[in-house]
Formats: structure tokens, sequence, C-alpha cells
């Protein structure tokens, strides 16, 4: 289990860096780009679908609530926290 955890951590680390480094080079050390954005740039599709079936079929609070303010975060911070988080859940001990 602890093996898995720091796979993941590191599948995060290198998303998160790799995100960093498109936001950097394609903004010209601008803004980074949302959790939001990046999944419509990936599959616009499901991003579209998944706010009408969340509201109907889970609860409508949860999309205005919890998801919608996740998306409006930078994704490569986001990212590098998840990756941090699970390097730390599979640390050796």
């Amino acid at each position: 289990m602890a093996a898995m955890l720091r796979v993941l951590g590191w599948v995060f680390g290198l998303i998160g860096v790799a995100l960093l480094a498109v936001d950097l080079f394609e903004t010209r050390g601008g803004a980074v780009r949302a959790v939001g954005e990046w999944w419509f740039r990936l599959h616009r599709d499901s991003l579209q679908v998944a706010q009408p079936a969340i509201e109907r079929h889970v609860a409508p609070w949860l999309w205005g609530d919890v998801i919608q303010p996740f998306l409006e975060l930078p994704a490569a911070p986001v990212a590098l926290a998840l990756a941090a988080v699970f390097l730390l859940l599979g640390r050796r001990r």
C-alpha cells in the first residue's frame, strides 16, 4: 500500500511540474491555468456532462459549493499538493 501511495505521489509530482512548465512557457511566465481549464482542454465533453449529472443525480449543492471552487484552483499547485500528500502518506516509517 505504501509503495502505491509513493507511486501516486511521484505521478502527481510529475504532472504538477509538467503543468507548471506548460503554463510558464505558453503564457510567457504569466498566470497558471485552473484545474477546470485543463479539464476543458483535455476533454471538454466530460466537463460539460459532469455538471448536470452531478446536480441531478448526486446533490445540487455539490457542484456549486465544492466542485466549482476546486475547478477554479490553479492546477499545478493542486497537483503538487496532492503529490506531497501521497508521498507523506506513503513514506517508510
